[in-house]
């Protein structure tokens, strides 16, 4: 009887031991969890791959704000007078004719300046380096190389800005700066055709060299004044300095009306007269001020059309080459037409009078010595000239150009451009005798990066 019940005990233990170790029992099959499945060994790039995505540490240049872009712009220009300078007259960055040419090759750095920010955040700078033959005229016009001819490398702006924390904000920038004054600038994919007006070409400033502030009031009002060397003028050229201003009016998203203006000394020291100079000539007296005002309105009466108009006036003392000790005017007006057909293609057509009263601008020769730019036809019928290139002529220009464009990608332009000029002077060539008109066919690439 007691051998049954030690026999029982020894039973029970034997289920209970069962049970808690996970062997077979009266309850059913009871299984340890199956051990995990070893993963397969990530391979390098796996490896790097997750460490970027967890160790995103933005790098220095972006830290610091600073921002790369250029562009190329190449193109080919036919001039059906075949002129045999091969020079496209009073042209001014488009000069060579039946030509190739690589007009510009243009690197910019720049970090620009934050109103929103704090501290350094505030602080900017640009630099826009040029290389090519618009460059040859630009370094010439604004004396960075005065009466070099092949030199092709040239700083179109270079130049420091701050916003200071007064208001909507003060932007105050210094350096060389492109100018205030007038609706084309240097770049020619800014612009809405390939080559320049006379109006820009001829009668305006490039850029400016000095001080500069702008003021946003509102949505509506913006106002820049500054206080510069002069046009173009790297080194000032006497004692005296030029103010120029900007009022930006925008009273409607369809509608922008700009008045722009510069009034200062303009004409170089004759330093005592040496090298054939007369002091306080034409054209040698430092005392003579520069007056100019413009205004440029843009109207978009469609979302795909354009209408820009610009009325000009200038008036310079002692500058006239027709009338010694006399004022020098020239004044005109440009009217561009935009339609963009789509986001890839568009037709531009721009038309401008030009005239030079006082001959102070054209024929004038020296904007590009080694272009040619602003050059004129010899012999009696141009009037005022007896050797090409040099002495300026009284005239009134006109001319029409026609441009379509085809930008199949976001940083690839083609341009086609027809361009009609005429003159009141026979200042053109056709061939080697002068005419008073002259036809060009452009085609342009731009890249953008």
């Amino acid at each position: 009887m007691y051998v049954a019940k030690w026999k029982v005990l020894f039973l029970a233990i034997g289920l209970l031991t069962t049970v808690l170790v996970g062997g077979p029992s009266a309850w059913g099959e009871v299984s340890a969890p199956p051990a995990p499945v070893p993963a397969a060994t990530p391979t390098v790039q796996e490896r790097l791959d997750v460490l970027e995505k967890k160790v995103e540490v933005p790098s220095l240049w972006k830290a610091l704000g600073f921002k790369a872009s250029g562009f190329l712009d190449v193109a080919y220009t036919h001039n059906f007078n075949n002129p045999n300078t091969n020079l496209n007259q009073l042209h001014i960055f488009d000069t060579d004719a039946n030509s190739f040419s690589t007009h510009m090759v243009q690197l910019m750095l720049e970090r620009p300046a934050d109103g929103e920010g704090t501290g350094t955040d505030r602080l900017g700078f640009r630099a826009r380096l040029n290389f090519g033959l618009d460059a040859r005229v630009t370094r010439a016009r604004t004396n960075f190389a005065p009466g070099t001819s092949n030199n092709e490398l040239d700083f179109q702006e270079v130049y420091g800005e701050y916003i200071v924390p007064v208001g909507n904000g003060l932007k105050v920038q210094a350096g060389k700066i492109n100018t205030l004054i007038g609706y084309e600038v240097i770049n020619s994919f800014e612009n809405a055709n390939f080559s320049r007006s006379f109006m820009f070409g001829l009668g305006q400033a490039f850029t400016t060299t000095g001080i500069r502030l702008t003021y946003t009031f509102n949505p509506i009002v913006t106002a820049s004044v500054g206080l510069v060397n002069g046009w173009d003028n790297v080194d000032d050229n006497n004692k005296g300095k030029t103010f120029e201003w900007l009022v930006a009016l925008t009273p409607h998203e369809k509608v922008g009306v700009s008045f722009y203006g510069s009034y200062g000394a303009e004409q170089s020291n004759c330093q005592g007269g040496g090298g054939g100079c007369t002091p306080f000539t034409t054209g040698s007296d430092p005392r003579a001020k520069r007056t100019v005002v413009g205004s440029i309105i843009t109207l978009k009466p469609t979302d795909k059309d354009t209408i820009i108009l610009e009325p000009y006036y200038a008036n310079e003392g002692n500058a006239s080459t027709v009338s010694q000790a006399r004022n020098a005017r020239w004044n005109g007006i440009a009217g561009y037409l935009i339609h963009d057909f789509d986001e890839k293609w568009s037709a531009r057509v721009r038309g401008e009078i030009f005239e030079d009263a006082g001959g102070a601008r054209t024929c004038t020769g020296g904007i590009s010595f080694a272009g040619g730019a602003n050059t004129c036809a010899s012999g009696s019928s141009a009037v005022g000239v007896t050797t090409a290139g040099t002495g300026g002529i009284p005239q009134t220009l006109w001319e029409n150009t026609y441009t379509l464009q085809y930008k199949p990608f976001p940083s690839l332009i083609t341009r086609a451009e027809f361009r009609y000029d005429h003159s009141n002077k026979n200042v053109f060539l056709y061939g080697s005798r002068p005419a008073n008109n002259q036809e060009t066919l452009s085609f342009q690439v731009i890249y953008l990066f």
